[in-house]
């Protein structure tokens, strides 16, 4: 039932980042011929096919995509419910509150992951399509990536969720946080932790691919994976600990 309640407040966000995500990557991939030309002008480091898709999807439009679809799919939650007047049944209902965050940030892992893996396969299976090869194994790559970011970059929704009561200033509060860190993290100062999500799921740090022909290199380091994954999960339980003690 937490999972059907979750779902229902998430799924019209959850569909329509899933179909624009397929979208963009069809169109990438299957209009290659024509949009190439551009890309090469914009980026003067892309020469061939894959160097094209990974500053087009993996490292570029769809990677911002799925941050801002993982900003999105934060929201929610009991603050939700007092705004709609339904907060009553909700603590009505015989489970704890953490048992209500919980369940709420175990599906957005789910979907956060299923949005993740989409482009890998899309663009896989699209290539061929196009007549262009991109081994399975050089796109399954990015999974890890971009799941360990996105669930980061959900983590930062979901807990200004449960501090504001207003979805669009948590999403508003959420994105303007978001970006002060992407900024942030470019300092001199800080630049040499590695700190900056976008950059980590486009593979371009710790030096996971070549910057120079974007293949992978032999320095997939699992530290940084587990380390995004650990602050996203330190975030949602800095929410359960908080939405435990509201008074609502």
């Amino acid at each position: 039932m937490l999972w059907y309640k979750a779902w229902r407040e998430s799924y019209l966000r959850f569909l329509l980042s899933a179909a624009i995500i397929v979208t963009m990557c069809l169109v990438y991939t299957l209009f290659y011929a024509r949009l190439y030309p551009g890309i090469a002008r914009e980026h003067a480091s892309v020469h061939n096919y894959i160097q094209y898709i990974h500053w087009t999807v993996f490292g570029g439009g769809a990677r911002g995509l799925l941050q801002l679809s993982c900003l999105l799919l934060g929201l929610g939650g009991l603050q939700r419910d007092r705004r709609q007047n339904t907060l009553g049944f909700t603590l009505a209902l015989p489970v704890s509150r953490i048992s209500l965050v919980a369940s709420r940030a175990a599906l957005g892992f789910v979907q956060v992951l299923a949005l993740s893996a989409i482009p890998s396969l899309v663009v896989t299976a699209a290539s061929h399509l196009a007549g262009e090869q991109l081994p399975l194994d050089y796109a399954l790559r990015f999974i890890p990536l971009w799941a360990a970011g996105g669930i980061f970059t959900f983590a930062v929704s979901f807990l200004a969720s449960v501090l504001l009561s207003s979805e669009y200033v948590s999403l508003a509060v959420a994105y303007l946080v978001y970006m002060f860190y992407l900024a942030a993290v470019r300092h001199p100062s800080l630049g040499r932790y590695h700190l900056h999500v976008a950059d980590f799921m486009s593979g371009v740090f710790p030096s996971y691919l070549d910057r120079s022909t974007m293949l992978w290199t032999g320095n997939y380091a699992l530290a940084p994976i587990v380390g995004f994954f650990a602050v996203g999960l330190l975030l949602i339980a800095m929410g359960g600990l908080i939405t435990r003690r509201q008074d609502l």
